[in-house]
């Protein structure tokens, strides 16, 4: 079992380096907002995206797994006056961080792995959020066969969970030594529809990323439809197989919409851009930089849910996904 706990719990000590889709965006002058229809933060464009969708009038309770810096939930309670939030996070560093960006008075934090939160403080949650941070959660390496004995002490335990969660979702796993799975990020979307919240947002980079026709030479992604592996300081991360998340929240009442991030960070692929895009070598840091991030807005993925009870906006908004 590959886990990066004991880097966020430990280790880390600067998001700096590992730069996201929302801390890219976060300069007012970033060059990777110039490529962008709307000029904004992460978390400004994402809930404008979500207003069209969800009855965010309706949301006031908004629960953020893996927080990060606390931009995105800075600009929720900024644009959202009364919006209450919570703050879960395995590392008392981003949490500190938080605590610093965010208002005391409009947000709690609480200092624990995801899948060890007693299930009980989910009650009452209207939003759930995981944005670009379900590569931490525990990845299963070397997939076992069917009914295979544990072999090591303290891990006969994963090896039920890994089972009952192929058996029940109907998941297709490969087997073997080169195989990966994403067993935390398919137990963490479990235990959120478990707990029926209303609205539920993912965002991760994706291993099924698929990118437009037109944009076919310009843009490139990796999408072999296994989980990679990502080399990063200090720990690794794996790529986020989606198609399984699917199938767990459709059988635990959950339609959806899913795509690319670029869905609503809208790029504008002028001659200049696409000019930065197609060079042999990058011209500059700015052009480095906005390379990666284009390739970005279609290699991470959101995947949207909403319990089907709930009133959406829009009847096209979301799909139901009837999964044999």
């Amino acid at each position: 079992m590959h886990t990066t706990s004991r880097y966020y719990r430990n280790d880390i000590s600067t998001l700096g380096w590992e730069l996201t889709v929302c801390n890219a965006l976060e300069p007012v002058k970033s060059p990777c907002r110039r490529i962008l229809k709307h000029q904004e933060s992460y978390g400004n464009l994402l809930s404008s995206f979500l207003e069209h969708i969800l009855p965010m009038e309706k949301v006031e309770t908004v629960m953020e797994i893996g927080g990060g810096y606390g931009c995105l939930m800075r600009d929720f309670l900024i644009k959202y006056q009364g919006m209450q939030a919570i703050m879960v996070d395995i590392s008392t560093f981003l949490l500190d961080y938080q605590r610093r960006v965010l208002q005391p008075s409009q947000a709690a934090f609480i200092h624990v792995d995801f899948l060890e939160l007693d299930s009980s403080i989910l009650t009452g949650i209207d939003l759930a959020l995981m944005n670009e941070n379900l590569g931490d959660f525990p990845v299963m390496l070397n997939i076992p066969k069917t009914g295979t004995d544990a072999g090591q002490e303290g891990q006969d335990a994963h090896l039920e969970a890994f089972d009952r969660l192929r058996q029940s979702y109907k998941l297709e796993i490969p087997e073997g030594e080169s195989s990966a799975f994403n067993f935390g990020a398919a137990l963490a979307v479990e235990k959120l529809c478990m707990s029926g919240i209303p609205f539920i947002f993912l965002s991760e980079h994706s291993c099924e990323a698929k990118i437009p026709q037109e944009l076919t030479g310009i843009i490139q992604v990796s999408a072999p439809g296994f989980p990679e592996r990502i080399r990063l300081k200090g720990h690794d991360e794996y790529t986020m197989k989606f198609s399984h998340l699917e199938k767990i929240a459709n059988k635990l009442g959950y339609e959806m919409r899913r795509g690319p991030v670029a869905d609503y960070l809208e790029p504008i692929f002028s001659e200049r851009l696409k000019a930065i895009l197609s060079g042999p070598i990058s011209l500059s840091d700015d052009h480095e930089t906005i390379r990666h991030f284009a390739s970005d807005l279609f290699q991470y993925e959101y995947l949207l849910l909403e319990k089907a009870s709930n009133h959406r906006k829009k009847e096209s908004d979301f799909i139901s996904l009837h999964v044999p």
